[in-house]
């Protein structure tokens, strides 16, 4: 593998282009396009001599703009055989890039048919901005264990790095009931971790698999509909929770349903600080003067009369 100083013009269809080792490529930067139209082309790409022509070793997305303002190419000649050695000097051509986890994922994904998990923790990851002995580091190396399809989920970035570790525990069915999830739906981590989680736990709480879980929750039944993706999410996480704990589900529900009738047109906000551990409650209001102390106190004493109190003291009602 060498970048030799022998540097060419070539018209741009002289060069091919579309290797697997071009795993980053395809999304064309608008600053790139403004600076090559207005001066040219700054940098040369990389391209390797093969019996078929010259093949773009790196520099897609200026191959791309070049050939679509019909102007020449210039390319540096380098010298490269393998496979490992392709996608090498592409990371090094793309050292400027931060890559997210799906970028990773893409990265590991082309590197990991030739190199073992040892050779992808020393020589890969560290080019990813990755340490090797990382939490982020080992959640990655996992992840190529995991079926193709998820793999393409977390490269597409439509589940979160962290969702590997719940995946990872559960069968090709479970993984199989719960992939509609993240097809269409954007998830923040905690989201899709909690929902993972809360669907596995369920299952092996009750001896059901995750499909009857999501059956049972009617889960299904929230996708694909009128609902806002925000909205959908929200009512798959709340369902999720319900699933895995039922009784606590039960008690916020009352408990917040009450808060609600107790606070109705006034600033305090009342909550359960912790899972109703206890029967308590907490009164927060946060004021900054006088006036709104006065106000405050007010609104209080209206409050203490409301009957929705018994339902925040007992949410559990009879049960309780």
């Amino acid at each position: 593998m060498l970048l030799t100083s022998e540097i060419v013009t070539s018209s741009n269809q002289a060069i091919r282009a579309g290797g697997a080792h071009l795993f980053w490529s395809g999304n064309i930067q608008e600053s790139l396009r403004n600076s090559i139209t207005e001066f040219g082309q700054s940098a040369p790409v990389l391209v390797r001599e093969t019996e078929r022509g010259l093949e773009l070793v790196a520099g897609a997305s200026r191959l791309a703009l070049l050939t679509e303002l019909n102007r020449p190419v210039l390319a540096r000649l380098v010298e490269a055989e393998s496979p490992v050695e392709l996608g090498l000097l592409y990371l090094a051509d793309n050292a400027h890039r931060e890559p997210d986890d799906a970028m990773r994922m893409r990265a590991l994904r082309y590197f990991a048919p030739h190199l073992d998990r040892n050779g992808l923790e020393r020589d890969i990851l560290p080019r990813l901005g990755v340490r090797p002995k990382s939490k982020d580091g080992r959640l990655l190396l996992d992840w190529l264990a995991l079926p193709g399809a998820w793999q393409d989920l977390l490269a597409g970035g439509n589940v979160p790095l962290a969702a590997g570790t719940v995946l990872a525990r559960m069968t090709d069915a479970d993984r199989d009931a719960v992939v509609g999830l993240f097809g269409s739906l954007s998830w923040s981590r905690s989201n899709a971790v909690n929902v993972l989680t809360w669907l596995f736990e369920a299952g092996r709480m009750t001896g059901a698999s995750v499909t009857e879980v999501m059956k049972r929750a009617s889960m299904h039944s929230m996708l694909g509909g009128d609902l806002s993706p925000k909205d959908a999410i929200a009512r798959l996480c709340a369902a999720a929770r319900q699933a895995r704990y039922p009784e606590l589900t039960r008690l916020r529900d009352r408990f917040d349903g009450a808060a609600r009738a107790v606070t109705a047109g006034t600033r305090w906000r009342l909550t359960q600080p912790d899972n109703f551990e206890t029967s308590g409650a907490e009164l927060t209001l946060r004021i900054k003067d006088a006036d709104q102390l006065a106000a405050a106190v007010e609104e209080l004493n209206g409050m203490a009369g409301a009957p929705a109190w018994k339902d925040v003291f007992n949410p559990g009602g009879d049960d309780a």
